[in-house]
């Protein structure tokens, strides 16, 4: 059996998408030639307020959030998304692991939301 090195791996550019950059949806056009696989954010919850047009998660024991988890994407789309994403304002790349429909544990970044995001919509959840 051959030994994982996660130390390797945490660097590694993968992304798990939960709303706007998921197929099928309007900003999908960044990530549709990356390898996917279909995957679960567990100890977090989704919320997507109306009058927002688009979701983030938040952190909820007990719950998952489904999504999509985009393997070895390049820097520079990486850097396009953050720009996109507003991270470092609106959102926060942070890194999580996410489980696959095939059982395995990935590491991967996702985008939670900045504090001042939670706070507007903080009635919705």
């Amino acid at each position: 059996m051959e030994k994982r090195d996660y130390r390797k791996e945490i660097f590694m550019n993968r992304l798990f998408v939960y709303g706007t950059l998921k197929q099928g949806q309007n900003r999908h056009y960044l990530l549709k030639d990356v390898e996917f696989e279909i995957a679960f954010l567990m100890g977090y919850e989704k919320q997507d307020p109306p009058s927002l047009g688009y979701p983030f998660i938040i952190r909820k024991e007990g719950k998952r959030v489904e999504g999509e988890v985009y393997l070895n994407i390049s820097d520079s789309i990486l850097q396009k998304i953050d720009i996109i994403e507003g991270e470092g304002d609106l959102y926060h790349r942070i890194l999580v692991k996410v489980k696959t429909l095939k059982g395995e544990e990935l590491n991967a970044f996702v985008y939670y939301p900045s504090q001042s995001l939670q706070d507007s919509f903080k009635s919705c959840y």
